[in-house]
């Protein structure tokens, strides 16, 4: 028994000898690690839409991190990390025939032009292991979590009704007398808006594979491959802008709807994963339920730093 404790208490000693704590700083650029179709892009004159795919974790990162070795080979690694995500282009444009009621059931064209961006704003944590292979090579691999931060949306819809056919005079006037010529605009309504999703807690996976070069018995550079797996589920979203102007083509008067005057059905949404059907939203002062839906936050990625250990000890 004796000697299992001397055993013990020798393995603990020789662990402590060589354990030691270290924190690092880091920024790194992501790309989209897998093909999600995240919207359309527009060309200039409206005439060609071509897919866009990516992901909300493309963009730049900044990493802290904080560590701890037990011996030179195995340790446990925790971090911060913020992503200022690139821009996710989400353009569309709808063409369609509608009747006016006003102009006796007349046939109108409504040209519906959107141009709009994505772009994701996130505070993370993580949890890893930490193996180095040798004095310079080391890998990693552990939990993400997101902690805080949002997605952003901003869109400018413009909605443009055209007369699609002759309007008549009513008698007296002679047969067939144009009151209002086919292609005469009736009225441009422009909405500007800005909307934040905000996610529920996901759990994702992390790893990487790095190099380290040591600067002095303190201090080492590195450079690493990281992967981020993680999707973030909506939980609800807001709108925080929004003006919509209504011009008429007809002389009548100009309109002008601001956030302020839309009722909370129209600018809160809450992301539910059931709804029954049909459904409505019948009051105007809770937030309009919407079918959840996942969006991507999966990236590769490259990161540079400096570690700064509190030994004469080679670290990470």
């Amino acid at each position: 028994m004796k000697k299992y404790l001397f055993l013990f208490a020798a393995l603990i000693v020789a662990t402590s000898a060589s354990a030691q704590f270290y924190v690092s700083a880091s920024g790194g650029a992501q790309i989209g690690s897998a093909g999600f179709l995240m919207g359309t892009e527009l060309n200039a004159a409206g005439t060609t839409a071509t897919n866009e795919y990516g992901s909300f974790g493309e963009g730049l990162n900044a990493q802290l991190r904080a560590g701890y070795f037990w011996n030179k080979t195995f340790g446990v690694e925790v971090g911060l990390g913020y992503l200022h995500g690139a821009d996710q282009v989400k353009d569309s444009q709808k063409t369609y025939l509608t009747m006016v009621p006003a102009l006796g059931g007349a046939t109108a064209s409504v040209k519906d032009n959107t141009v709009a961006k994505a772009y994701g704003r996130a505070y993370g944590a993580s949890v890893a292991l930490v193996y180095n292979f040798n004095e310079h090579i080391y890998g990693k691999f552990g939990v993400v979590t997101k902690v805080g931060g949002k997605t952003v949306a901003e869109a400018t819809n413009v909605v443009k009704v055209t007369l699609a056919e002759n309007v008549y005079a009513p008698a007296p006037a002679p047969t067939g007398t144009v009151a209002i010529p086919a292609g005469t605009p009736l009225k441009t309504v422009t909405t500007n808006l800005e909307q934040e999703f905000h996610g529920r807690i996901p759990i994702g996976f992390i790893g990487a594979m790095g190099y380290k070069h040591k600067l002095t018995d303190n201090l080492n550079l590195f450079a690493e491959l990281e992967y981020l797996g993680i999707n973030v589920t909506r939980d609800n979203s807001e709108y925080t802008k929004f003006t919509s102007v209504d011009v008429s083509g007809l002389g009548a008067p100009t309109t002008t709807t601001t956030l302020d005057q839309l009722p909370v059905s129209m600018k809160e949404f809450e992301y539910v994963d059931s709804l029954p059907v049909p459904y409505v939203n019948t009051d105007t002062t809770k937030p309009t339920k919407v079918l959840s839906e996942v969006v991507p936050y999966s990236s590769f990625g490259v990161n540079f730093g400096i570690t700064y250990t509190f030994s004469k000890k080679a670290a990470k």
